[in-house]
């Protein structure tokens, strides 16, 4: 995969979104011709997709699955990012996986204390046993 600024990076994903993308890449070998070098998606005209064609795919199909957010490419990024924190707690997972070149950026948007957290840190730490 090719990232913004140029710089390349190997994608990794999950088998639910192997198999979705298998079988799309069936169905373009039977539309069109396809090779590994080829763009992934196109536009009706067999052409590369551009960004912003892409941006307008996602919000009209996010529109239909949730009809009262505003959902963005921009958007889904922001929640994989905040859930990827969540589950692993590891900012510089995060970091690396978003492309961010500084953690600092990343520790901003995704690791601020929440008053869930401040709520969870004060009943860690027990000064005596109930017993006493």
């Amino acid at each position: 995969m090719l990232r913004k600024g140029g710089n390349e990076a190997i994608l990794y994903f999950g088998e639910e979104t192997a198999r979705a993308l298998d079988d799309y890449i069936e169905e373009r070998k039977a539309k069109v011709t396809y090779s590994q070098n080829s763009p992934m998606f196109l536009s009706l005209q067999n052409k590369r997709i551009s960004v912003r064609a892409m941006q307008m795919l996602v919000q009209k199909y996010a529109s239909i699955a949730v009809p009262l957010k505003d959902i963005s490419p921009h958007k889904l990024r922001s929640t994989y990012g905040t859930l990827l924190y969540q589950n692993t707690g590891d900012i510089y997972l995060v970091a690396d996986v978003l492309g961010h070149k500084d953690v600092n950026t990343t520790r901003k948007y995704y690791a601020a204390i929440d008053e869930s957290q401040r709520k969870r840190a004060a009943k860690a730490v027990v000064l005596r046993d109930k017993d006493e």
